[in-house]
């Protein structure tokens, strides 16, 4: 599933393909993909015809901005963007179809493929200044850095535990199920703790690991398309995330799994506390 440090490496790819690109034609193969009421066609409407000023990103949520309006790409557990050649055809599980001149009159297809339905490709009604859910999220660890002592004085106030908490988009944008096992591993934190029970030097210790594990997670991105852990035959580089069963790096302990909000979480339950 994307977090934070594989859309950052999506909005680099596509301000590659996209920045200050015109955009001739637009296809929607799945209208599934848009909120309920829009249509295929007005979303036709909205980008033909746009220039492509800026890509944007703020946690999970992708802004492509235009000469005139936005929209946003969230890519949900299974989504990707690709480059393909304006001639190409309909690609698997292809959603969207953007046909761009890019600079230099060069021409690409730029698509969003996504197998399991979960993403949404969102235009902005004229009415709306701005998309909610954008608004709404908290600091972004690697657009706003991480405010240590602003985070101790969130988490004081959560009683649930740290690790659902962490999930929690409006305390930190983008900090998904991986970034959050690995930081709490690193910081040698039980991931069942109250969030309200963490000292200034845990949340300081907790503030590292996770922008330790963004910047090194993003360095691990090469090449255009995203490739997922979850997906067969894809290498697992993470110190914990998915190696449950197998000796913990620090201990030799076994790492343990569980299920805590819904979410599975592995665990050394020696070594974090």
């Amino acid at each position: 599933m994307p977090e934070l440090p594989e859309v950052e490496h999506a909005r680099r790819t596509l301000e590659q393909w996209l920045g200050g690109a015109h955009i001739d034609t637009v296809h929607v193969h799945d209208a599934r993909i848009l909120d309920d009421g829009v249509t295929p066609a007005r979303v036709v409407r909205a980008l033909e015809g746009r220039r492509v000023m800026a890509l944007e990103r703020r946690g999970k949520w992708l802004r492509i901005v235009l000469d005139s309006g936005s929209v946003f790409s969230h890519l949900g557990m299974t989504g990707k963007w690709v480059r393909c050649e304006v001639g190409d055809e309909t690609l698997r599980f292809e959603k969207v179809r953007l046909d761009v001149t890019a600079r230099a009159r060069k021409r690409r297809s730029v698509r969003y493929l996504d197998p399991r339905m979960f993403g949404r490709f969102v235009v902005l009604k004229e009415s709306d200044a701005d998309l909610p859910v954008w608004s709404e999220l908290g600091p972004d660890p690697l657009v706003d850095g991480i405010d240590v002592a602003a985070l101790h004085a969130k988490l004081a106030k959560r009683k649930l535990a740290i690790k659902p908490t962490l999930l929690d988009q409006k305390v930190l944008a983008g900090v998904g199920n991986i970034v959050a096992t690995e930081a709490l591993f690193v910081a040698r934190i039980d991931p069942r703790r109250p969030a309200c029970e963490l000292s200034r030097a845990e949340v300081g210790k907790l503030a590292r690991g996770i922008l330790r594990g963004i910047e090194e997670t993003l360095a691990m991105q090469e090449g255009e398309t995203i490739q997922y852990v979850e997906e067969p035959g894809a290498p697992n580089p993470f110190i914990i995330y998915g190696h449950e069963g197998e000796p913990c790096p620090r201990c030799k302990r076994p790492l343990a799994k569980m299920v805590l909000a819904g979410r599975g979480t592995v665990l050394c339950a020696h070594c974090q506390r």
